[in-house]
């Protein structure tokens, strides 16, 4: 697969050896809250597509700066853009609305403060006129004040993923640096739903919808729970989706309900590895991904600096331990899947060192391991 396209032709192939021209319609779902500062560029990243058949959601869910007004703005000087305002709060529920609204046979999500390059699109209809695919995935670039970091899936492009390799997005998901995988990613790009087309009819026949009751990691459990309904999968390491990553952005926010979150996806992906019978493969990394929620709650609530109970950090610990032990065994972790840092929080966690607990959040706060 060469995705290295300029001007291409979108066609398909008829049975009298004719062609004619493929553009199916691809609805971009982009939920909105307070990005004022960023939506410009991500809507003009989709507006000046050089593939035109696209329509574009944009479900702003309570924002309280200017983002409704220059959604409207956009949706009066193109009339591709649609704007729909709930007052259902949550990137689970905006993008649910803008399934139900979508009317393309393609679905992809874009973030408002993200954007995408110009002929991602154009190269999708071209790849899919010949494979048909159920879902099409491509790579990111993670922009922060200080570098850039580019997030590949495989080592190479892959026309159709045969099952083994199905599978290995599925476990990428939950551990990107699986150690049973020679390639392994640097991020946990597997596990958004930015940089991936998925087709709308598979999503509407199995019911395909955003958890509205986590307002965490909503994205990492519907793909691993989703993928299992996609079969003609294709990817390519271009890397055309553009990941902006903040300071102030959510995975750095106070969240005094983490643990409660957290919770709820661990529950619901346990009772996933159960109901189809994953292999241990899974329940490694599944176990892994619930180790890296661990150490999300500590950061996120137990000792951030605005939980107004941080000094009660022993009370919190215990109750945290509590509520993640009714899913995770902590005795049948496979070890390998851990960095040192996760490792050692481990052992002290089990073994109620919340002392040394709290002096390795304060190393982390530093380090950012």
């Amino acid at each position: 697969m060469s995705c290295q396209i300029r001007n291409c032709q979108l066609f398909h192939r008829t049975i009298d050896g004719g062609s004619k021209q493929v553009t199916p319609l691809i609805s971009v779902i982009v939920p909105v809250y307070n990005a004022s500062k960023t939506i410009r560029k991500c809507v003009l990243s989709l507006t000046t597509q050089s593939y035109e058949n696209i329509e574009i959601l944009l479900v702003n869910n309570g924002s309280t700066d200017d983002s409704l007004t220059l959604c409207r703005e956009f949706a009066s000087k193109d009339q591709r853009v649609i704007v729909n305002d709930i007052t259902e709060k949550g990137v689970s529920a905006a993008r649910n609305r803008g399934i139900e609204l979508a009317s393309g046979e393609f679905v992809t999500f874009v973030d408002a403060d993200d954007w995408i390059d110009e002929k991602v699109f154009e190269i999708f209809a071209h790849l899919n006129a010949t494979y048909n695919y159920d879902l099409f995935c491509y790579s990111a670039q993670y922009h922060n004040r200080t570098n850039t970091i580019i997030s590949y899936l495989f080592d190479d492009d892959v026309d159709l993923l045969d099952q083994n390799q199905k599978e290995e997005i599925q476990i990428k998901i939950f551990a990107p640096q699986a150690p049973i995988f020679n390639y392994k990613m640097n991020t946990r790009f597997a596990g958004s739903v930015c940089g991936k087309f998925y087709k709308r009819e598979i999503l509407s026949k199995n019911n395909l919808r955003f958890a509205t009751e986590t307002t965490i990691s909503e994205d990492v459990l519907f793909n691993a729970l989703a993928l299992d309904f996609f079969c003609k999968i294709g990817y390519t390491r271009e890397c055309f989706y553009h990941y902006v990553q903040q300071n102030d952005s959510a995975q750095n926010r106070y969240r005094p309900d983490s643990v409660e979150y957290f919770s709820f996806v661990i529950g619901k992906i346990q009772h996933w590895l159960q109901s189809t019978g994953k292999d241990q493969r899974f329940v490694d990394a599944a176990n892994c991904l619930f180790v890296h929620y661990m150490f999300g709650t500590l950061k996120e609530d137990v000792f951030h600096r605005d939980n107004p109970q941080h000094d009660l950090y022993k009370y919190n610990l215990t109750k945290m331990l509590y509520r993640l032990k009714k899913y995770v065994v902590f005795k049948d972790l496979n070890k390998s899947y851990f960095s040192i840092p996760e490792r050692m929080l481990v052992v002290f966690l089990t073994r109620r060192y919340f002392f040394v607990v709290k002096l390795m959040m304060d190393v982390y706060k530093v380090l950012k391991w």
